[in-house]
């Protein structure tokens, strides 16, 4: 069954509507300095350049990585969501674009490259044979020298798992070793993992490192 990515975008104006900070809620976003850390825990992250974000909502974390000097751009299927972040991002002075666009759709911005790409919770999203091509347009459009950093919902048992809501799939959550293998199909080299979970629940979320072989 295919999935439905336009639900998130119905998903931003009811965020919009509750008068919240940004997706999942305000608490959700006062955590996400945590992702920042994350991603800066391995040294070889580029200091400089230009970033781009996947699904970047509205833009929370591109205007952080802008405000560490980064020439960013945001992209996300949902409208909503890009508005939300040029009206946040408008008076700040910050370096950052943002584009409407589907990251499913193959040979997307063309004669572009990145010294860093950054995954905020994107790619679970993506489900069944979308992935392939989402993670080919990543690889074209990472520098040879550059860092893909993924930030993935990863499951705690041996198997995948596809979330449904509204009966359709919403969310993959693939096994670390899975994702992994999964990367390195596309031809990334894993610089480094890790994969934090509470006890006893399923899901727990992967953050990896990586680079093109």
């Amino acid at each position: 069954m295919k999935a439905d990515y336009l639900v998130h975008d119905r998903l931003y104006r009811e965020a919009r509507a509750k008068g919240w900070n940004g997706w999942g809620g305000n608490d959700r976003i006062a955590y996400e300095h945590k992702w920042i850390e994350q991603l800066f825990a391995y040294d070889e992250v580029p200091k400089m350049g230009d970033v781009l974000e996947l699904g970047c909502g509205e833009g929370h974390l591109a205007r952080l990585l802008a405000e560490k000097g980064y020439r960013v751009l945001g992209v996300d299927i949902s409208p909503t969501a890009i508005q939300w972040a040029k009206e946040k991002t408008r008076d700040t002075g910050l370096d950052v674009e943002y584009l409407e666009l589907d990251l499913t759709k193959p040979g997307v911005l063309q004669g572009q490259a990145f010294d860093l790409i950054v995954d905020g919770n994107c790619l679970h999203c993506i489900i069944d044979q979308d992935r392939q091509i989402f993670l080919t347009n990543v690889y074209r459009l990472l520098k040879d020298k550059g860092i893909f950093f993924v930030f993935s919902r990863c499951s705690n048992l041996a198997r995948d798992e596809v979330i449904e809501f509204e009966s359709k799939p919403y969310r993959y959550v693939a096994s670390r070793e899975n994702l992994h293998r999964e990367l390195e199909a596309v031809g990334f080299e894993i610089k480094k993992s890790d994969f934090r979970s509470r006890e006893a629940e399923a899901h727990g979320h992967c953050t990896i490192h990586l680079a093109k072989r």
